[in-house]
């Protein structure tokens, strides 16, 4: 995580996982958040997901092989709490789904909780440090 001068902060997470099925290939997808500073509680303002460069694993999803466009639009598409407080991953209900690959939404909205959730974790922690520090 990166605080920038006015406050914002930009995150990257990586996710490394497999695919469900073609023996368990390796996938490698990086999660890139830009929330606006803390004075604002944080506000999701950009999100993007996407395979990291040079993974080649999720060309074997099965979903990717059926439409790759159609997949890859709807990972580029979703941008879920987008505009809301980060907070509010805190009390959203999405379906639990282990899923390792990104074939269905509630799988992509499963990772998009983790994602959201450890960024608002790291946060606090660093919060919870400067608090103690002062």
């Amino acid at each position: 995580m990166d605080e920038r001068e006015d406050g914002s902060v930009d995150a990257v997470f990586r996710y490394d996982g497999t695919t469900c099925t073609n023996m368990g290939r390796p996938l490698t997808f990086e999660y890139n958040v830009k929330l606006g500073p803390r004075e604002e509680g944080y506000p999701i303002r950009e999100q993007h997901c996407a395979p990291a460069v040079g993974d080649t694993g999720h060309t074997h999803m099965c979903q990717y092989i059926a439409d790759p466009e159609g997949m890859m639009g709807a990972i580029d598409r979703e941008k879920p709490l987008g505009g809301e407080r980060l907070n509010a991953v805190l009390s959203w209900r999405r379906e639990a789904n282990g899923a390792g690959c990104f074939c269905e939404a509630a799988s992509r909205n499963h990772k998009w909780g983790l994602v959201l959730e450890t960024i608002h974790y790291a946060l606090a922690q660093r919060e919870l440090a400067q608090e103690t520090e002062s």
